[in-house]
């Protein structure tokens, strides 16, 4: 019996490194995509042949072409960038951020998704924010891409009703990643395998819908 597979976006940094390494250690098929050579090719390196990776920038049209039109038994949409701004003041953030939060995963699901309608079923989860509750006002541009990211699932979530396709957005409080090297982390914080084990419970106990997970 072949092993289940997961395609992970953002695989070489904070959560999706650590759902990389999580669903290696439970026996799945790994295909890892992120940006840097160097970063997957140390990924590949530590973690062996289970792990299969692609390069691609999820912000152009070749990125997303590079990912390949098969089946995935679950997909994890983690890959996003990450910086304080505001909307009406300084550098404009938003635009910046737009590209990989918002609009790769558009594509990416336009994309892969119509290999699991075929065989009506499969796993989508989306790596949210729980800053969408909140809105931190520092942070008011990368949120409002979390805020549009959570709009995309919920249209997805309608239209795959039915179809035997499972929809989780989860929602990770603060999390301890690399986003926080330039800023004072809070006392109490999430660590990325913390959130990868709740993704990956979600997904083997086949849970739906929004997942928050706090400390």
């Amino acid at each position: 019996m072949s092993r289940q597979n997961v395609l992970i976006t953002g695989a070489t940094r904070g959560i999706g490194r650590a759902c990389v390494e999580y669903f290696v250690r439970s026996g799945w098929e790994v295909t890892g995509v992120a940006r840097s050579a160097t970063a997957l090719a140390q990924l590949r390196e530590e973690l062996g042949g289970a792990v299969q990776i692609i390069q691609a920038d999820l912000t152009t049209k070749a990125g997303i072409a590079a990912v390949p039109q098969k089946y995935f038994d679950a997909i994890i949409l983690n890959a996003a960038t990450f910086a304080p701004g505001e909307l009406l003041r300084g550098e404009d953030k938003f635009e910046q951020l737009w590209k990989l939060n918002v609009r790769s995963n558009h594509r990416l699901m336009r994309r892969i998704l119509p290999e699991l309608r075929k065989k009506g079923r499969g796993h989508l989860v989306v790596i949210g924010s729980l800053g969408t509750d909140y809105w931190p006002p520092h942070l008011t541009a990368y949120v409002a891409t979390k805020y549009a990211l959570r709009g995309l699932f919920l249209g997805w979530e309608a239209e795959l009703k039915g179809s035997g396709i499972r929809t989780t957005l989860v929602a990770p409080g603060a999390t301890l990643t690399s986003s926080w090297d330039n800023e004072e982390p809070p006392l109490e914080i999430l660590l990325p395998r913390q959130v990868a084990e709740f993704v990956g419970m979600a997904i083997e106990d086949g849970r739906e819908g929004r997942l928050v997970i706090e400390v």
